[in-house]
C-alpha cells in the first residue's frame, strides 16, 4: 500500500448540514503551513457533526483498501473462497452507503495514485 499525506475535515457548509472532506497533502509555499487538496467529499449533508465524522472516516478506511466500519470488505459465505477479486468503489463495493446511493464524490485529478 502507497503511504500518502491525508486528512479528514468536516465542515457545516448550511445550517445543520455537515460534509465529510478527505484531502492529500501537497507542496506547501512556506514550511509554517500545510497545504491539502480535497480528494473526496459527502454528496449529501448530514444533521450531526459525529456522523460526518464517522462516514468521513469510514471512506477513509475505504479509501485505504480496508473494509468500511462494520461491514466485511468482500463477504462470503461458509465455504467458499475468499480469494476473488475485490469489487471497485463505486462499483457495489459497500462504502458507508448503499452501493444504490453512494455518499462520494470522487474528485479527479490526474493524479496517477488516485
Amino acid at each position: 500500500m502507497v503511504r500518502r499525506d491525508l486528512a479528514l475535515t468536516v465542515l457545516e457548509l448550511e445550517p445543520n448540514e455537515f460534509h465529510w472532506v478527505l484531502m492529500e497533502a501537497v507542496q506547501a509555499e512556506s514550511e509554517e503551513c500545510l497545504g491539502y487538496r480535497p480528494i473526496d467529499s459527502s454528496t449529501r449533508g448530514l444533521p450531526d457533526y459525529s456522523e460526518a465524522l464517522i462516514q468521513g472516516a469510514s471512506a477513509l478506511r475505504v479509501l485505504q483498501g480496508l473494509a468500511p466500519f462494520g461491514k466485511p470488505m468482500n463477504p462470503v459465505s461458509i465455504g467458499e473462497s475468499t480469494s476473488g477479486p475485490l469489487p471497485e468503489e463505486g462499483a457495489g463495493a459497500g462504502g458507508p452507503n448503499s452501493s444504490t446511493d453512494p455518499d462520494s464524490c470522487m474528485f479527479t485529478t490526474g493524479h496517477p495514485v488516485l
